[in-house]
């Protein structure tokens, strides 16, 4: 087969899976579901022989949504690839779509991936806030995930960031309560003391955030945020020699900086930040 005739084969098969009319939504309502089911499993796995980022990933996804509109994963991956992207607002469409499809279902999970977006992707805490409420409230009050984290501890955070810090200190609290009752060792807790550790400083509670951090470094020994943060605990408390030595320990633990593919964590330090301290210490 010469390439002109692969070309030309290519550019009619994409002609067909752009295909939005009416003429090609009749004739994909005229096939039985596990028809349907078979083609947009067929489209969804020719997306992904692409980037994601890529016109040609949305392409098949689309198509895959054209045969099969309440595919709820596929819909959320394509969300994914308008975020990556930076295409927010249309990112936002689908995945709230999503979101709608699988509440009608009574699924959660796309819910708790916007739960995760809303708090590291867009900082809007209140909407994390109302998801985590209703997620409760279609789900129950059992302990769940959110994207590979706790839900709870999301709401922490949120609280946290919204500065109702009794309120997150609770959150974090609740989260270990959960995890002890089912079975985990809450002492590697770390992410939860640490937070549990900037509540308190924030209120101005120096050495209850002492003690946190401390906790928090029973899970990270090498954690350059808990060491950097206490040691600014111990500058509020006019300590500097104290507060010397876990600045010096941060930096020597830099390289193990909580980091994200994707986003930047809350409070995550740099060098810079551990630097400019030192140079105000006598």
């Amino acid at each position: 087969m010469s390439l002109k005739v692969v070309v030309n084969l290519i550019i009619v098969f994409l002609f067909i899976s752009c295909s939005k009319s009416k003429q090609y939504s009749n004739k994909f309502s005229e096939l039985k579901e596990t028809e349907k089911d078979s083609v947009s499993e067929h489209y969804n796995q020719w997306s992904d022989s692409f980037l994601q980022t890529s016109e040609l990933y949305r392409v098949y996804k689309d198509s895959a949504l054209t045969v099969s509109p309440a595919k709820v994963g596929i819909r959320q991956k394509l969300s994914y690839s308008y975020k990556k992207r930076g295409e927010h607002i249309k990112a936002m469409e689908v995945l709230n779509k999503a979101v709608e499809i699988d509440l009608e279902k009574g699924s959660v999970d796309a819910l708790q991936y916007r739960i995760w977006s809303l708090l590291y992707y867009y900082r809007d805490y209140e909407g994390v806030l109302n998801d985590i409420k209703l997620m409760r409230d279609v789900a129950g009050e059992d302990y769940s995930a959110c994207w590979g984290e706790p839900c709870g501890f999301h709401e922490g955070q949120a609280l946290y960031k919204l500065g109702r810090y009794d309120e997150a200190i609770a959150a974090f609290e609740r989260v270990n309560r959960e995890e002890k009752e089912l079975g985990f060792d809450i002492e590697g807790n770390y992410f939860n003391y640490f937070y549990m550790g900037r509540c308190y400083s924030k209120k101005g509670m120096y050495q209850e955030s002492i003690v946190y951090y401390d906790k928090a470094l029973v899970g990270f020994k090498d954690s350059p945020e808990a060491y950097f943060y206490k040691a600014m605990s111990f500058k509020k408390l006019e300590d500097n020699v104290r507060a010397k030595v876990f600045f010096e320990k941060a930096r020597i633990y830099i390289v193990n900086s909580m980091e994200e593919p994707y986003v930047e964590r809350f409070d995550e330090v740099f060098l810079y930040m551990i630097d400019d301290e030192l140079k105000t210490i006598d």
